[in-house]
């Protein structure tokens, strides 16, 4: 990113966060010994220096603390307090919107705050309480995107939503091209598989800076070994699969690719990191939790 824009990454989890409650696997009992390798549920932050505002991509469970994180960032820039512009949603799944409930009469009890979203994704949260209080109450403002169409953020920052696929039980789900200064980066947290969007994301690839993906599992095996659950009733690309099917990627192309959403499960988080090593070797990088990328 150029000096005027940056983002900063609020968190790198799946949406149960890490360590995952009332979990006893090696992964979480390691997080619980040493907090600092704890990881937040995915979200990253836009920020626009010039006009002094940031938005934020998806609202987690954690969004308190993530905030948080972005004010001390806000703060060390001289943004001001009231910097946080708009949110963006993915889709409905417990770790990417349940966070909007933070903004409500029991907390800041916000006034018209933009949020971005389908109309899909719109029609489940006004039709849905407590969601729907937040529109009634005037906390919220929904501005409905159209997929592949550009929308204003900022005079610095503009996006366009890919709709993917991503078992959608009570909405739709988007990823997106963010437009930061001279810069562009994707983002992916959550899709089902590749088959359908292999050749869309190979003419992606080409055009941003940063993709930040889906890397939810290592490999297909992790969840029933170590959970014990059908990883076809979660479906994600496992991030073994990506590499094998993204190694003709040009080097170039592979180094703008940062896997991110990570389960609990996932044996990126082996403390021996074998495998955060594998992926790097292969050219590709682990979005780290709290950095910023400029």
């Amino acid at each position: 990113m150029d000096n005027s824009t940056l983002i900063k990454v609020l968190g790198t989890a799946q949406d149960a966060g890490y360590p995952q409650l009332n979990c006893s696997c090696v992964h979480c009992k390691a997080a619980r010994n040493d907090r600092s390798i704890k990881r937040l549920q995915s979200s990253i932050a836009v920020v626009d220096k010039i006009e002094k505002k940031t938005f934020m991509l998806d609202a987690t469970p954690s969004f308190s603390e993530q905030l948080d994180n972005l004010n001390l960032l806000a703060e060390a820039d001289k943004l001001g307090t009231k910097h946080l512009s708009g949110i963006l949603l993915t889709h409905a799944h417990l770790g990417h919107y349940t966070g909007l409930m933070y903004l409500g009469k029991e907390a800041l009890n916000i006034s018209n705050f933009p949020l971005y979203l389908s109309q899909k994704m719109y029609n489940f949260l006004k039709n849905n309480a407590p969601w729907s209080d937040l529109f009634k109450n005037n906390n919220l403002k929904a501005v409905v995107f159209e997929f592949e169409e550009k929308y204003q953020l900022s005079e610095n920052i503009s996006f366009t939503a890919v709709e993917v696929e991503h078992r959608n039980e009570h909405a739709d789900t988007a990823a997106f091209i963010v437009t930061a200064g001279s810069k562009r980066f994707l983002y992916l947290p959550d899709f089902d598989s590749w088959s359908n969007f292999e050749q869309k994301f190979r003419k992606i690839i080409k055009r941003v800076d940063y993709a930040f993906i889906d890397g939810t599992f290592f490999d297909k095996e992790e969840l029933g070994e170590i959970r014990g659950r059908d990883l076809a009733q979660v479906p994600h690309p496992p991030i073994k699969e990506t590499i094998k099917l993204l190694s003709d990627l040009d080097e170039s192309e592979k180094n703008k690719i940062y896997f991110t959403h990570f389960n609990h499960t996932n044996r990126i988080l082996d403390q021996d990191k074998i495998k955060e090593k594998l992926v790097r070797k292969n050219g590709f990088n682990i979005l780290n939790e709290g950095e910023t990328l400029k």
